[in-house]
């Protein structure tokens, strides 16, 4: 645990500050007002490893009795948690918390840490209530309300809704359009994600906190092996069959006509998380499903990807290798903040893309489509013996 360099300690009319310096200010970082109790909490950090050393020399330094130091540990947190989300302090890796629930999504074991009245009811149905070593360990943490200060480090996105930043050994991520999700810090090897959310917590929150959780959680499948695309999926012989499209195409109309005429059942309505495991592509049950309402928890076998394009006549348009890679890589929104992200999402979407079906479906909105999709998909079963032969169009 360490001061960050760039930030001094100097008092205004006798009050402490904590003020910006050289490169700080010209990242725009704000200062911070300090009361007594946390200018001795800035003046002893050089002198303590961590947190728990730290709390004794403040407990010494106020003559604290014992009874009263979680008092004194829990104002000590709250604000050693506020100069971290500041940029002010440099702790070690972060280290997880125990309580919460786990759940399985996507085939992958997480562990969500946060007050019953945050966590998402659309993740209650991927709760398996076991206890296990998690892919990734998700925490919701009070904020201090205070607005957070521009991020440090190299930024890699800058967007209306979003803004991240890398720096050393993890993501900080914001969120200005949020009333009440301020920031993420997320761990760069995946397994680690803390939020910090303003209380008192209200219904919108929730709703930011399910895309948010998103967003880290396709970061740590990426580097398991997953991406997601942006397509609904369906379950026809045996196998889950995805129809990518932008939205506004016709993907939903498409997988209902199928769902109507066909009674094929609907996996997800909106987002397909796809892996390639041991050359056997398959898709992974998600929350996330747009507002079609329709999710899966299970996983399924992939047959292939139909990538839509609205016509007044229906047709099947042969791709070559290079493009089945990358006009699924284009319906994908798995993060790509760096070139070796990049590089991740490439190698899952051409694993995935030479080893099953892909095809382009010129199509309009009516029953012929499905009919036409249909029959494409029953001969390229007969024709490789229902296997889902590498990359095969027809």
């Amino acid at each position: 645990m360490k001061q960050t360099e760039g930030f001094l300690l100097k008092k205004i009319n006798q009050v402490p500050y904590l003020l910006p310096v050289g490169q700080r200010i010209a990242e725009q970082r704000r200062g911070m007002k300090l009361n007594e109790t946390g200018e001795q909490i800035w003046n002893l950090i050089p002198f303590a490893k961590d947190r728990n050393e730290l709390l004794s020399l403040l407990a010494d330094s106020y003559e604290i009795p014992s009874e009263d130091k979680d008092m004194l540990k829990k104002d000590m947190n709250s604000f050693l948690d506020q100069l971290t989300a500041w940029g002010m302090l440099e702790e070690p890796p972060m280290t997880p918390s125990g309580s919460g629930v786990d759940m399985k999504i996507g085939g992958l074991a997480l562990h969500l840490s946060a007050p019953k009245e945050l966590i998402p009811s659309e993740f209650l149905h991927f709760c398996n209530g076991e206890t296990q070593s998690p892919d990734m360990t998700i925490e919701i943490l009070p904020s201090s309300g205070l607005s957070a200060s521009p991020a440090g480090g190299l930024l890699r996105i800058q967007a209306e809704d979003l803004l991240v930043c890398e720096q050393e050994r993890e993501y900080r991520i914001l969120f200005p359009q949020s009333h009440q999700l301020q920031e993420c810090i997320l761990q760069k090897d995946g397994t680690l994600a803390r939020f910090y959310a303003i209380p008192p917590y209200r219904e919108p929150l929730l709703s930011d906190l399910f895309h948010a959780i998103r967003l880290v959680f396709l970061y740590m499948a990426g580097k398991h092996g997953r991406l997601a695309i942006h397509s609904a999926s369906l379950y026809y012989r045996e196998r889950a069959w995805l129809f990518a499209a932008p939205s506004g195409t016709g993907k939903s109309t498409h997988t209902n006509l199928w769902n109507h005429y066909f009674h094929t059942p609907i996996l997800n309505g909106d987002l397909n998380l796809i892996s390639c495991e041991k050359g056997t592509p398959m898709i992974h049950g998600i929350p996330w499903c747009g507002t079609s309402g329709i999710s899966n928890t299970a996983s399924y076998p992939l047959g292939g990807i139909v990538l839509l394009k609205q016509s007044t006549t229906n047709l099947c348009q042969n791709l070559s290798d290079d493009e089945k890679t990358l006009l699924v890589l284009q319906r994908s929104i798995s993060p790509a903040w760096t070139e070796e992200m990049l590089d991740e999402n490439l190698h899952i979407a051409s694993a995935v893309t030479n080893s099953c079906y892909i095809t382009r479906l010129f199509c309009n909105m009516e029953r012929e489509a499905a009919e036409y999709m249909k029959a494409r998909i029953d001969g390229h079963l007969r024709q490789f013996g229902g296997a889902a032969e590498s990359g095969m169009s027809v």
